[in-house]
């Protein structure tokens, strides 16, 4: 199976925890992303103001993460959103730094104990900081 990883960038930088949003720069910005592997799927939200992220497991019966990916993120960021990559790799997280850095991405991947990988800028330390409610 392909390893996938979906990118969408935001005009926004927010933080979740102090609900507050502002206009996104190029240094800060949230994203959507979807990741996907022999593991499973994921949904994860970073949030650039505290470099706070939520995961969501989607399991592992995803039937298109890229059509999922799009229609999941127009409807509830599309008024807030910049731009997209969608990144495949037969040989893993090798395979997307590879790609990132073909788009003029960073490299920087975090990679989770739980099977999930996402983009970050480099730098920065995204971990988990708030539940959702």
């Amino acid at each position: 199976m392909n390893t996938r990883l979906i990118i969408f960038f935001l005009t926004v930088q927010s933080s979740y925890s102090a609900n507050t949003e502002e206009p996104a720069t190029p240094e800060k910005f949230d994203t959507v992303q979807f990741f996907e592997s022999d593991n499973g799927g994921w949904r994860i939200k970073t949030y650039a103001t505290d470099q706070d992220v939520h995961v969501w497991a989607l399991g592992k019966e995803i039937e298109d993460i890229v059509a999922l990916a799009r229609s999941n993120t127009e409807k509830h960021y599309g008024d807030v959103l910049a731009e997209g990559y969608i990144l495949e790799s037969e040989t893993g997280i090798d395979g997307l730094r590879q790609e990132l850095a073909e788009r003029g991405l960073s490299t920087h991947l975090e990679i989770s104990d739980s099977g999930f990988v996402f983009w970050a800028p480099e730098g920065t330390s995204y971990r988990t900081r708030s539940k959702p409610q």
